[in-house]
């Protein structure tokens, strides 16, 4: 065998195993413990936001949380809460600590017996936590309570969706598949990795050509977050459906 296509099958076989390496690598969650929830056990409905990776002081982010808060509510207003998970949001590990995270906090709030409505808000990689959270609370919850359990709404602000390198359009196949009603709002001109697909069980609107981007200075990927935040106060409250809207799928 000549030397050169020695070397060219090293090559092949050293970059197949790291792939594989890498593969398990991101799909293996560390080792760390889960910070509570802790909501009043009397809580009745929620709004729980999910950063992405890095993404605990994302000012857009932020500025949603605070919208959140002023907008009316039918009915009892809900708890808000912006979740931190920079203990856990480690770029290469996102999935399986995101998964990990999701499925503590599904098993807390099963605790509330009297939950009505639980709306998950996630950005970025922040999507790996509400399916796990969505699909261990529901689990725990029909354990614990004969009664019917909450209504749970997604809203994937340009969610991440890859499963390691080797399987980049998870998040598209599975995000909202737990909801009753999932919506997601992407982006598709950013360099953030698995985020420009149509998720197959939310009502997707693409959003990349919206007049109103032009006037926004913080990137693509963050360009989601800030349309829904400028258009909630426009759709209703956190707590009732969103009407359909025009390139929803």
């Amino acid at each position: 065998m000549r030397a050169w296509i020695r070397k060219g099958l090293y090559a092949c076989a050293g970059l197949a195993a790291f792939a594989i390496a890498f593969q398990v690598y991101s799909i293996v969650p560390a080792g760390f413990a889960v910070r509570p929830l802790a909501p009043a056990p009397d809580t009745r409905r929620l709004v729980l936001l999910f950063h992405g990776s890095g993404g605990r002081d994302e000012p857009t982010l932020i500025a949603l949380e605070q919208r959140l808060r002023t907008l009316p509510a039918t009915g009892s207003p809900p708890l808000i809460v912006l979740y931190d998970w920079s203990y856990a949001d480690s770029p290469l590990r996102t999935f399986p600590n995101g998964r990990r995270v999701g499925e503590f906090l599904g098993m807390e709030l099963a605790n509330l017996g009297g939950l009505e409505s639980l709306h998950l808000i996630a950005h970025s990689a922040g999507a790996y936590v509400l399916e796990p959270l969505c699909e261990s609370y529901r689990a725990a919850s029909a354990e614990k309570h004969s009664g019917r359990p909450a209504r749970i709404r997604m809203t994937f602000l340009d969610p991440i969706g890859f499963r390691g390198p080797l399987d980049p359009g998870w998040g598209a196949r599975h995000y909202g598949q737990c909801a009753d009603e999932a919506e997601a709002f992407i982006n598709t001109d950013d360099p953030a990795p698995a985020t420009a697909e149509v998720l197959q069980h939310a009502r997707t609107v693409d959003v990349t050509d919206d007049p109103a981007r032009q006037q926004f200075a913080r990137g693509g990927h963050r360009w989601p977050v800030q349309y829904y935040l400028d258009n909630l106060a426009a759709w209703g409250s956190t707590i009732e459906p969103m009407p359909d809207r025009d390139g929803a799928d």
